[in-house]
């Protein structure tokens, strides 16, 4: 049961978007969502991720394939799973193959990142970094696949066991999706 599991990175929980580690959103020019999305919790921003309304207006359009978020968390915490949940009438969209990276800062964190690093072989061999890093240190925290055909659509994903086993913090994180369904 994971119901007990704290929540970090939801708007309501005060996690926010870290534009500069998101993929940007892909939106027709003119419409009405694309002319007001400058920031915040618009209807197909990256924002709306990180909402808890599972309506099919209030997804992250992502328009493509693959893409990523950047999360800044309300606070530096160390990461046991990760929750993933997706809306019903959608599942062409849902995303599948994903990791989840964690932003290494800190000289203690940074040490013991490297020390870890090659521990970090679970994950598909070309994926070593984010795909949009801003040259910043990031180590798998987990890499999973979530099943859009499941009977519950919100699902649970541990951090590999040598990050749990770990004393590594992180106040931002990327959700990199690497495929939909």
């Amino acid at each position: 049961d994971f119901s007990s599991l704290a929540e970090y990175a939801s708007l309501r929980a005060g996690g926010d978007i870290v534009l500069p580690l998101t993929t940007p959103t892909i939106l027709p020019r003119g419409s009405l969502v694309h002319r007001l999305l400058r920031s915040g919790p618009q209807p197909g921003s990256p924002w709306a991720a990180l909402d808890d309304d599972m309506r099919l207006q209030s997804c992250w359009l992502l328009g493509r394939n693959s893409g990523q978020l950047g999360v800044s968390l309300p606070r530096v915490v160390r990461i046991s799973h990760i929750v993933v949940d997706h809306i019903i009438s959608d599942t062409l969209t849902a995303p599948r193959q994903m990791i989840l990276w964690g932003l290494v800062d800190g000289r203690e964190n940074l040490a013991l990142s490297r020390a870890l690093r090659a521990n970090s072989l679970d994950i598909p061999e070309k994926h070593t970094f984010p795909a949009i890093s801003g040259g910043f240190p990031f180590i798998p925290l987990s890499y999973f696949e979530y099943n859009a055909h499941a009977s519950n659509l919100t699902q649970t994903f541990p951090v590999f066991p040598f990050v749990l086993d770990s004393s590594l913090d992180f106040g931002v994180v990327i959700l990199e999706i690497l495929g939909n369904w």
